[in-house]
């Protein structure tokens, strides 16, 4: 997960959250073989002839850890600022959240017209994407979109993406975007649960989106509208049930 995490980073926020969380997988793992990691250190920038290289590898890793939490304090701070000024504009915030692989960027490309990269791969979005959209009644609201999550999310991962996370807690409105044709549908949907209660979203109101639906019979549609009323049936690829989801959301 890790890898393909650092192929898809973009942003330097993206590397630095992908890098802390290589760096804290790391650090508990290194381990000394042999005479490699036995030799003495010594000169500048050890603590002594004493220090083994497995001590030095270790005191390395949290000196560059404690510089990119750091850097992604800042971007934390940065975001809050953003968002006080969005309230103080009275600016809605919808975020986009779900399973990755679920289509949430498809979704965030239609209601936004914007051109972010959607592909049919794991964590595509990593960096968020915010993007202004003018309702029909006027009205206008900040839609941005974010990583996608999957079942038993490493904790290392969760605390690394907390700035980009974040924004779901400040939400005013949560779609989350559920593949409505995934075999192991309801594990995918507790699992997006669990990751909103862990980063302190429990409490956005939360709208059911089940996407894909041209993927499915129309007698599966009928029988996640009789299980889910309140929620919105749509295709984010072909636009079906659109306009009714724009509604619900406003």
């Amino acid at each position: 997960i890790l890898d393909i995490f650092a192929r898809r980073a973009r942003t330097r926020e993206g590397k630095w959250q992908v890098e802390l969380a290589q760096l804290k997988y790391l650090l508990p793992r290194l381990v000394g073989a042999g005479t490699a990691l036995s030799r003495l250190g010594g000169g500048i920038g050890t603590r002594g002839p004493g220090e083994t290289k497995l001590e030095t590898d270790r005191r390395r890793i949290r000196t560059r850890i404690q510089a990119v939490q750091r850097e992604i304090d800042h971007v934390r701070h940065r975001r809050a600022q953003l968002r006080e000024r969005r309230q103080k504009q009275s600016v809605p915030t919808v975020a986009l959240v779900g399973y990755t692989n679920a289509g949430k960027t498809t979704l965030f490309n239609r209601l936004t017209h914007a051109h972010a990269v959607a592909s049919d791969a794991l964590f595509v979005t990593l960096d968020p994407l915010l993007r202004q959209v003018r309702l029909p009644d006027r009205r206008e609201l900040l839609v941005s979109d974010t990583v996608g999550f999957i079942d038993r999310l490493p904790h290392a991962l969760v605390a690394a993406f907390r700035a980009t996370l974040e924004e779901v807690a400040e939400a005013d409105l949560a779609l989350h975007v559920i593949d409505a044709g995934a075999t192991e549908r309801d594990r995918q949907v507790a699992a997006v649960r669990r990751v909103l209660d862990e980063v302190g979203a429990s409490e956005v109101p939360l709208l059911d989106v089940y996407n894909k639906i041209d993927t499915i019979t129309a007698d599966e549609r009928r029988r996640i509208a009789d299980r889910d009323p309140a929620a919105a049936l749509m295709s984010a690829r072909t636009g079906d049930g659109l306009d009714e989801l724009v509604q619900m959301g406003a």
